[in-house]
């Protein structure tokens, strides 16, 4: 019979690669080649992290569930503190909004592909090249025709 705690071993795995940045699959490859372009797969294993257009929205909503929860925190913490007019820290939340958003799409992101490779939706692909980039054939062929 198998604990509990082995039996959560491959999501707290998974998790935790995604929070530092890692393909969920290897634990090697990184997520992101620079800034906020996400690598198409992993350098190490093939994985192909965005099978389908509309996969970044999950990360999109994360974001936007972890700023909201990190500036309810926040404002009732400052409101509680300070005892100042609310007005008077909009500027001051909207800036923190932009700045959370920016902050937290990598990790956002990287905790969805984790929630993808969990459910099966990110694997090694060794046929990736072959469907982007079209055969010889077509080239050759086609400078065939021109001449």
């Amino acid at each position: 019979m198998m604990r509990r705690w082995q039996m959560m071993r491959v999501p707290l795995r998974a998790l935790r690669r995604a929070l530092r940045l890692r393909c969920p699959a290897c634990g090697y490859g990184d997520l992101f080649a620079h800034g906020l372009r996400l690598n198409d797969t992993c350098p190490y294993c093939q994985s192909r992290f965005e099978r389908t257009p509309g996969e970044s929205l999950g990360g999109i909503y994360l974001t936007s569930v972890m700023t909201l929860l990190i500036l309810i925190v926040g404002f009732v913490i400052f409101d509680l503190a300070l005892d100042a007019d609310a007005s008077l820290f909009v500027a001051f939340w909207i800036g923190c909004v932009l700045v959370f958003n920016l902050f937290l799409y990598r990790t956002a992101r990287a905790l969805w592909i984790a929630i993808s490779y969990l459910h099966g939706g990110v694997y090694p692909d060794p046929d990736y090249e072959r469907e982007y980039y079209a055969p010889p054939e077509k080239h050759s062929h086609a400078r065939q025709r021109s001449e």
